[in-house]
């Protein structure tokens, strides 16, 4: 694609999304008067760009949505559901469309068929009748295999006299009604009308009756265009590709074509005249003029020659001199026209293809410069940022380099006004690092409501489809994450907004039974702890019981069943993100095949977070997502063991403790303690990674690391805690690219390299 489609597809979707919102918010919260504006904008906005890539469907049957919403905004028609359910599936076309023309930079072949389909619909809800013997209103469709009125009285008075058997298409009535408005948006009706092949009739009538002289407006149109051509549909709606909400082309069906008796002496006087009429034009255009004639000259001869041809029923040929027409004017000589009218007249029979110079195509409108949007905002390629941060993350590694060759001047002592100097100079490079790596991460923080705004047309989709009643509230849309964070929020949102509104939200009948609303209330809500990004789907719905919880794993095999019964109320609740668990009585296209809350946790994980439940019975249930707000950075804490040094990633680290032997009791093959009233089992990461253990193990005080992953709780026995630091971890790559029990790797300060553990691969 060029750059003017590019930039196309970028603003039709931050249309469509916008033009969505309002919609669902106006059939939520009313017609606002600023809400309907901002809806009509959009999808007049949206026509506009489609007219300027020339995209004549999607134009269409965005013409009769914003015909639409002015209905609305005019109190003329209430916001229905069905109103906004036909603006809506607009949308949706339109943003398929979209998609289509970015991967192949064209709109299907049956997307005319679909945008007169959609433009229908629309326009039926309008409701607008047509008076006897007018034409309908522009973009409708007759009934099928009819041929409106206009077109037979066209037929009737013009007295068209060519059989259709001579024509190399099926013959077409157009009714061309231009905008009052149109000369100020730069339109000229009688030009488009010139522009259509094979014209065999024409009439132009006013619309509407002309007023008294003096209220005359001269800069008004009040034009009705008429015509009957032998030329494709496709190409007539090429020419009104940019007004296609104001033409209507129709195919004659044969028995609505006159019937015309065989021509007697065709080769005769009508040949000799036609050969006349072409060689007095081929001579008018070898005769010099002057430059500002050029224009009109040319267009004369052209029409001239092209009717004579008709006339003789040559319409193949008088395509041709049209095609040469529109050459002469684009090269600025009238040779390519001569050499066609010669060619005609020295071989009758020759196909003016075969001579003439190919056709220039019609070049879409550039946009008006006064109507490009002036934004303050740079879109960058993710590219040029990723590698930004990058080098800023290198920056990092060299600092904590810095601070290393730091401590040793101050070890040494040698000089300890020089190793205090050092140590300044550290401490600036590294407030200046740390700032200009925050700096850079802001480039990649997005708001969450980017991901936000998928969901309110689809919660009011499902809940019509339920037959349910749900208000769904956002909060902290504004609340920003990494845009990779974000990017993959909306396949874990998805699956909690379909377990919510099919199983957690009871029906109308059941809330008023319980004595609840019938209205249910869905919240999504993103807040920022520390640096924490914290995602919280809520429901007030009937909540989940824990003894269904526990049958439903015992029948399912899910877990032994006196680990199922040593789980607390609160604790069998994390059962639900297990795969395969399910408590859907049978399985629908919704959900109910057990997959939805363990897609949850997995990429929960994988975000480097962790996702937890709380529900009460008859009141509701919240889902919390708990993720890190960018995944740049790392923050992790270097430990000793076996001899070895490894990184455990912060977020998965409650606390640390000291244990002495007498704390520490074997519970059947494995060693453990209570901590805070719950039973922690520890684990020797030496024994985990294969390591020698050290060799007073178990002889002294322990100490060990208490993590949480996947909401198990572990203690990892260690030699030693070294610092924390926060790092930039390098996926495994080479020999060690499937190795497995390693996030990655990164360098510390005295350049030794540092492997992160990944701890849901290394406990067991």
């Amino acid at each position: 694609m060029n750059a003017l489609h590019e930039q196309f597809v970028i603003e039709a979707r931050e249309l469509i999304e916008q033009a969505t919102d309002d919609l669902i918010a106006m059939e939520r919260d009313g017609c606002a008067p600023e809400r309907i504006d901002r809806a009509f904008r959009a999808f007049h906005t949206l026509k506009g760009s489609a007219g300027v890539v020339a995209l004549p469907a999607m134009t269409l049957a965005l013409h009769a949505a914003e015909d639409l919403l002015a209905a609305i905004h005019a109190g003329r028609l209430p916001a229905s559901a069905a109103a906004v359910d036909q603006a809506l599936a607009c949308l949706d076309k339109v943003s398929a469309w979209v998609d289509d023309f970015e991967a192949s930079a064209s709109l299907p072949s049956n997307a005319g068929d679909d945008a007169r389909l959609i433009a229908e619909r629309l326009r039926a809800l309008l409701s607008a009748p047509t008076s006897e013997g007018t034409a309908p209103a522009v973009g409708g469709a007759a009934p099928a295999g009819a041929l409106p009125e206009w077109a037979q009285a066209l037929i009737r008075a013009e007295g068209v006299t060519i059989a259709r058997e001579k024509l190399p298409h099926r013959p077409c009535a157009v009714c061309y009604e231009p905008q009052a408005g149109c000369f100020f948006d730069g339109d000229d009706p009688i030009q488009l009308m010139r522009q259509i092949p094979g014209v065999l009739a024409v009439r132009i009538e006013e619309r509407a009756s002309w007023p008294p002289l003096a209220d005359l407006d001269p800069f008004a149109c009040n034009l009705r265009l008429l015509a009957i051509c032998g030329a494709d549909g496709a190409t007539i709606s090429n020419i009104f590709r940019l007004v296609p909400d104001q033409v209507r082309i129709v195919e004659i069906p044969s028995d609505a074509w006159p019937r015309v008796p065989a021509v007697e002496a065709a080769d005769g006087d009508v040949s000799a005249l036609v050969r006349a009429v072409i060689a007095e034009q081929r001579r008018v255009l070898q005769i010099a003029s002057a430059p500002e004639d050029f224009v009109g000259r040319v267009g004369a001869a052209a029409r001239t020659a092209a009717n004579a041809l008709r006339h003789g029923e040559r319409t193949d040929l008088a395509a041709g001199v049209e095609r040469a027409q529109t050459t002469a004017l684009a090269q600025g000589s009238t040779a390519p026209l001569v050499s066609a009218l010669a060619a005609i007249l020295e071989r009758p029979d020759v196909a003016i293809d075969s001579v003439d110079a190919p056709a220039v195509g019609l070049a879409a409108a550039p946009a008006d410069e006064s109507e490009r949007r002036v934004s303050r905002s740079l879109r960058v390629d993710e590219a040029k940022i990723d590698a930004l941060i990058n080098l800023a993350g290198e920056l990092i590694v060299r600092k904590n380099g810095f601070a290393h060759l730091a401590r040793r001047a101050e070890d040494v002592g040698t000089d300890t006004d020089f190793a205090r100097a050092l140590r300044r100079e550290h401490d600036a490079v590294e407030r200046l690092a740390g700032e200009l790596h925050a700096a850079i991460l802001q480039l990649r923080m997005v708001p969450v409501g980017q991901v936000f705004r998928s969901f309110p047309r689809l919660v009011r989709d499902m809940a019509l489809r339920l037959d349910k009643k749900v208000e769904l509230v956002m909060r902290g849309e504004a609340t920003e994450s990494d845009k990779t964070i974000v990017d993959r929020l909306f396949e874990p949102l998805l699956h909690l907004v379909r377990n919510a509104l099919d199983h957690g939200i009871e029906s109308s009948e059941q809330r008023r039974a319980a004595g609840k609303p019938e209205t249910a209330v869905f919240t999504m809500r993103a807040t920022r702890t520390g640096d924490r990004f914290v995602l919280e789907v809520i429901d007030d719905g009937r909540g989940i019981d824990p003894a269904t919880v526990r049958r439903r794993a015992r029948e399912r095999d899910l877990m032994a069943p006196d680990e199922l019964a040593a789980l607390s109320d609160e604790q069998v609740l994390d059962v639900i993100f297990s795969a395969g668990f399910s408590t859907a009585a049978e399985v629908s296209d919704i959900s109910g095949r057990g997959v939805g809350m363990d897609v949850v946790r997995a990429t929960a994980a994988q975000l480097g977070g962790h996702v937890s439940v709380s529900s009460q019975v008859g009141v509701g249930t919240t889902v919390r997502l708990d993720l890190p707000l960018n995944i740049a950075l790392s923050r992790i804490m270097v430990v000793e063991a076996g001899q070895q040094v490894f990184g455990i990633a912060l977020d998965a680290v409650m606390e640390t403790v000291r244990l002495t032997p007498d704390r520490i009791s074997q519970i059947k093959s494995n060693a453990g303690f209570v901590l805070r009233n719950r039973i922690v089992p520890i684990c020797s990461l030496a024994e985990a990674m294969n390591l020698p253990a050290s060799p007073t193990a178990g002889l002294e005080t322990r100490l060990l690391v208490v993590t949480e992953v996947d909401g198990r709780i572990v203690a990892l026995e260690v030699d030693a805690i070294r610092e924390r630091l926060e790092v930039v971890l390098k996926p495994m790559q080479g020999l060690l690219s499937n190795a497995r029990g390693y996030s990655g790797t990164t360098l510390l300060g005295d350049g030794e390299v540092l492997l992160v553990l990944n701890l849901r691969e290394v406990l067991p």
